[in-house]
């Protein structure tokens, strides 16, 4: 039998904690605010709606023990979890007065806007050092407290890669459409990894360099055809204060082929440190490099045409 849903009402009981109001409510759970009878903090209660679900059950358990396992000052924290009268929980900190990356006013520097992907590339990368892939990046999933601190949240979907297999069946489609990668949106389950996430950033970084997204699509088709089969502007292209050094991470982050972007978020977190630095960045030596070695066949080309009709004329 389906357990009776929390009230959500303001000073309602849920086990030992009392509800101080309601911060958001997704598919699988609601999360309130509330207070820590026993010691007076605040927390971000999550519970689950339905625990007979088992699939939704296995993954509301799962994201306690992926996120628990991740002490990074990056990732909210989870500080208890268990069940509640048999509805499972979570306590996360409340991150207070925070905004997301969706909240985030285009009237920010550029390099804050920087800052904060990198800082969010930077706690991806420390749960893809532990084999743990988020597996739905997006603005609302990336916190900023009041005090400009960034912090991943909701590990809802994700998945250590070692049981991945198990857990996720070929052509299933989980996460955010606009932030998935090709391989994501062709079910293609054994190329999916930290590299995934790391399209995901791409589409964050993109979007915080010129205010729209990538690809775009008014279906879920036409957004998948984008996806798969074209490639988006510079983002210089769009906002002229994007440099080429930039330019490149961006479209790093967005190779189709996994195997051609940056392998996971500390590889993009150190590439933004180098901009941030003043330094070249990786990417963008690759792509000089490549326009140079292009330029000189072009080059070469016409020389070895501009030779021929010397002869013609000669002859």
């Amino acid at each position: 039998m389906t357990q009776e849903r929390p009230s959500g009402r303001v000073g309602s009981r849920v086990g030992p904690f009392e509800v101080v109001g309601t911060l958001g409510q997704g598919g699988m759970g609601v999360v309130y605010r509330a207070r820590e009878l026993a010691s007076g903090r605040e927390v971000a209660l999550k519970v689950l709606l339905d625990p007979s679900h088992p699939t939704r059950l296995q993954r509301f358990r799962r994201e306690a023990e992926l996120t628990a396992s991740l002490e990074h000052e990056g990732v909210v924290r989870v500080l208890d979890a268990g069940d509640l009268e048999g509805r499972p929980f979570i306590a996360y900190e409340l991150v207070d007065g925070a905004t997301t990356l969706a909240d985030d006013p285009w009237i920010q520097p550029l390099r804050t806007r920087v800052e904060r992907i990198r800082d969010a590339a930077r706690a991806l990368g420390h749960a893809h050092a532990q084999g743990i892939v988020h597996r739905d990046v997006k603005p609302e999933n990336v916190l900023v407290s009041r005090d400009g601190r960034v912090k991943v949240a909701d590990f809802g979907l994700a998945v250590a890669q070692d049981v991945q297999q198990r857990l996720t069946r070929t052509g299933t489609m989980l996460g955010t459409p606009a932030y998935m990668p090709p391989e994501m949106l062709r079910g293609k389950k054994d190329d999916q990894g930290a590299a995934s996430d790391v399209w995901a950033l791409g589409v964050l970084l993109y979007r915080a360099l010129t205010g729209r997204m990538p690809f775009e699509g008014a279906t879920l088709a036409d957004l998948a055809g984008a996806v798969i089969d074209h490639d988006p502007p510079p983002p210089s292209r769009l906002n002229p204060a994007v440099d080429g050094d930039l330019d490149a991470v961006a479209l790093r982050c967005l190779e189709k082929d996994v195997r051609g972007r940056l392998p996971h978020g500390e590889a993009l977190a150190l590439e933004l440190d180098r901009w941030l630095a003043g330094a070249a960045t990786a990417a963008g030596r690759a792509a000089r490099t490549r326009r140079r070695a292009a330029f000189a066949g072009a080059a070469a080309g016409w020389l070895v045409v501009a030779a021929a009709l010397l002869l013609v004329a000669a002859g």
